[in-house]
């Protein structure tokens, strides 16, 4: 199964993901960085913060090219 990194970018600055996680697919991943996207988002509006629209997750594979772009105003728009 192929690794997948999801770096997160936020106010500028990227946040690596050192460890990846295994996914079957490509789509599999953009799944999981929209759900990921949207629990920080949940939990930030829980903490009483404004929403976080402007960061993203940059979906990476283990060579180190990008593959994806998922922002968190599309994960906010997506359904469930």
């Amino acid at each position: 199964m192929p690794s997948f990194f999801l770096h997160l970018v936020l106010a500028g600055h990227r946040h690596p993901d050192p460890e990846g996680s295994e996914f079957p697919d490509h789509d599999s991943a953009v799944r999981e960085a929209i759900a990921a996207a949207k629990d920080m988002m949940a939990e930030g509006l829980r903490g009483g913060k404004p929403l976080i629209r402007d960061a993203s997750f940059e979906i990476v594979v283990d060579d180190g090219a990008v593959v994806a772009t998922v922002t968190f105003a599309e994960a906010a728009d997506h359904g469930s």
